[in-house]
């Protein structure tokens, strides 16, 4: 077990009725997340007993989009607590395990010599990850048929405890990578930036030519909006931003663009392609009837059925467009195809630094 520094600060408990003499609390620490800042761990506590003979407990936990539990050498991070004495006793007999399913994991703690917990203490710890979209506000975190045992087998079992003792800020890091060897990848950013960094260039795409994407240079980036990165050297960065909870939103759409804030699964016969290197460049490649699973933050293709005949999208393919620009957003010398210079370019394809640039 890995020890690290617990920053909980208060204690507060959410009342919780086992039986119609018992009444029994699960409590959770009061503490604060930052999106995309360091793991923590909480902690799941039982007061207010009525027996002292408690030997076993079970619940199911749902996390909310946005925390994640945290992995050691491939296991959860979800250990007996060492916070309260009273345990001391018991740790060495007492087993945590669980079992994954859709949506929620099961947390269940036994002893096999049938050894007493007490009526009173911390029982488990749960460590965390909080991403980057975890919305700002109360942090949910929710028991399901959670349950508590005595050395005779009875015990008493409640259907659903809301426990909301945690918060997350609207102060949020995100970090954007794209490797030199793609130079493309996807973003959804839970911030707006106004100032682009160096080295890297943002687009949304609304028309294809082809098998070509035409995307739209833009000079800023919007929160909860999909686009597509460029960076012809690579890019690595950790941006910050102030979230605007009222922008929240788990999926999004900007033109042919779709972003989720949430791992999502993607299928094919719904006009959708991801962006994959297999070993021909970068392109969106048409899903097929095999589910795509697509990550937190990131975007995929999704087009109209009478676009649908590729089963790829190049970023400028054939037509030898490297990239496309608003007019009026550069100030370099401009020509046409003939070679003429250009003082007012309309839309269209023009020369720009050596290189073809279409211009909308």
């Amino acid at each position: 077990m890995k020890k690290r520094l617990k920053l909980l600060l208060l204690v507060i408990s959410l009342l919780l009725t086992f039986s119609a003499t018992a009444q029994e609390r699960l409590l959770i620490q009061e503490m604060e997340f930052t999106p995309g800042g360091e793991e923590d761990y909480f902690t799941i506590a039982l007061e207010n007993g009525e027996y002292d003979d408690y030997t076993a407990f079970q619940f199911d936990l749902v996390l909310p989009p946005g925390l994640e539990l945290v992995y050691y050498e491939g296991e959860p991070e979800i250990y007996m607590s060492e916070d309260d004495d009273v345990y001391t006793a018991r740790r060495d007999d007492h087993v945590v395990t669980y079992n994954f399913h859709p949506g929620f994991v099961r947390i269940i703690c036994y002893s096999p010599t049938n050894k007493i917990i007490a009526s009173s203490g911390n029982l488990v710890d749960i460590w965390v990850r909080p991403t980057a979209y975890l919305k700002p506000g109360a942090v949910n975190i929710i028991l399901r048929d959670a349950s508590i045992s005595r050395t005779d087998a009875t015990g008493n079992t409640t259907k659903e405890i809301v426990l909301d003792g945690i918060t997350a800020s609207n102060n949020a890091t995100v970090e954007v990578n794209v490797s030199a060897n793609n130079k493309y990848s996807t973003a959804v950013l839970p911030f707006d930036v106004e100032t682009i960094p160096s080295g890297l260039k943002v687009y949304s795409c609304t028309d294809t030519d082809g098998e070509n994407l035409v995307l739209s240079q833009q000079k800023s980036i919007k929160a909860y909006t999909p686009y597509i990165l460029y960076a012809p050297n690579g890019f690595a960065a950790t941006l910050s931003g102030t979230i605007d909870a009222s922008k929240y939103r788990e999926n999004v759409n900007d033109g042919f663009l779709s972003g989720t804030v949430v791992p999502t699964e993607i299928s094919g016969g719904n006009g959708c392609y991801v962006m994959q290197n297999k070993g021909d460049g970068v392109m969106f490649y048409k899903v097929t009837d095999t589910a795509f699973s697509i990550p937190a933050g990131k975007c995929w293709l999704t087009l109209p059925s009478e676009l649908q005949g590729c089963v790829q999208f190049r970023f400028g393919g054939t037509t030898g467009i490297e990239e496309i620009i608003e007019q009026g957003t550069e100030n370099e010398t401009v020509y046409d195809l003939q070679g003429r210079k250009v003082d007012n370019p309309a839309n269209g394809i023009y020369i720009i630094d050596g290189n073809k640039i279409l211009v909308k």
